[in-house]
């Protein structure tokens, strides 16, 4: 994702984009929350 923000306590050397690295990664501050988390129909 574009929008990206890299954990401060990660080294800039693994600044490589990845959501996983994003402080906003599976939070509701997430803006694309709804990307990871699918809504259950059942």
């Amino acid at each position: 994702m574009p929008c990206y923000e890299v954990n401060a306590a990660i080294p800039s050397v693994h600044d490589d984009g990845r959501c996983i690295h994003c402080r906003k990664f599976l939070t509701l501050e997430c803006p694309y929350i709804g990307h990871f988390v699918g809504e259950d129909d059942e």
